[in-house]
């Protein structure tokens, strides 16, 4: 499933707009999931936090790293430090 993140939830990130979106990957996470965040300079880290932490104490973290995919993330860096934790290499 691709997820256009700008036109699920606008032009600004929220805490509401990270649990909406949450659902949306964790209805089609078996599927695998890319979220494109084109047209977003960077993602705050409390939202990738937000986004991905339940999902990584559900499903856990390499399942998660291998079902999820991102593209146009300015902040990747920060993305993998929430997935893989901040030890990742």
């Amino acid at each position: 499933m691709d997820i256009k993140i700008k036109n699920v939830i606008g032009e600004d990130v929220t805490i509401e707009d990270a649990i909406l979106l949450r659902e949306m990957i964790r209805n089609s996470i078996n599927l695998g999931v890319t979220l494109d965040f084109e047209g977003f300079r960077r993602v705050p880290t409390t939202f990738l936090n937000l986004l991905l932490g339940d999902l990584i104490n559900s499903f856990g973290r390499d399942f998660i790293f291998k079902q999820i995919d991102v593209k146009n993330l300015s902040n990747y860096t920060d993305y993998s430090r929430v997935v893989l934790g901040t030890t990742f290499q």
